[in-house]
């Protein structure tokens, strides 16, 4: 009996000195952290050439839009806060569904983090006002606190997509200048920024895999 007993005791002493070696192991590697992610990092074909060789030093800078609820949107206002950017419009039938859905598991998993905001820019503002924005953000279950859809003018919001968040690219030769009737962006891509106004990250809004990282990086900017 006195034998069994002083197996099962070193059983237990084997498996808490496992169990703390592996615990050692897992603090010695290294923590991961996300890059912090300036102009000439960027596909170039998503810059705009007077920005492609700021290589250090890129913040968002500053904004004006209005938002579901009629209410300002600036860069005061989120100044210190994580933020998740994307472009869509209401009326879109592919990619922007696939994406608020997305957007809508990030919004359920962050939905008490205060410093967390998603801001939804609309690239048909002549179609997406404010009554528009806000039927949609109702029927999507969109909260307030953590998720606002913006409008305002067209060539401002044009210039984030292509001038501060590197989203979307510019539009064709032939085209030119933003042209009211034939520019238009259509994107997947949504970008994560962090509480100093840096590009932290880019990810598919239609792929779930990206998404799941996207979760995972606000965790860390949280941190």
């Amino acid at each position: 009996m006195a034998t069994r007993w002083k197996i099962v005791f070193w059983m237990v002493i084997a498996s808490i000195l496992i169990g703390l070696f592996v615990f050692s192991l897992k603090q010695l590697q290294p923590k991961r952290t996300l890059p912090i992610i300036n102009p000439s990092q960027v596909n170039p074909m998503l810059v705009d050439p007077e920005f492609q060789r700021v290589g250090r030093g890129h913040r968002v800078g500053d904004f004006s839009l209005v938002d579901h609820q009629n209410n300002p949107v600036d860069s005061s206002m989120v100044d210190g806060r994580i933020r998740v950017v994307e472009f869509f419009f209401t009326t879109c039938p592919s990619i922007c569904k696939v994406m608020t859905n997305e957007l809508l598991r990030v919004q359920a998993h962050h939905r008490d983090e205060e410093q967390l905001l998603i801001l939804s820019h609309t690239v048909m503002p002549e179609v997406d006002d404010v009554a528009t924005l806000a039927a949609y953000a109702e029927e999507k279950g969109i909260h307030y606190e953590r998720w606002r859809l913006l409008t305002g003018d067209k060539k401002e919001i044009y210039r984030l997509a292509r001038e501060v968040y590197f989203i979307a690219p510019e539009p064709p030769e032939e085209i030119g200048a933003i042209d009211e009737d034939h520019d238009f962006i259509h994107t997947e891509n949504i970008g994560l920024i962090d509480q100093q106004g840096r590009i932290r990250g880019y990810y598919d809004g239609t792929n779930e895999e990206e998404m799941n990282q996207l979760i995972e990086d606000i965790g860390l900017l949280l941190r």
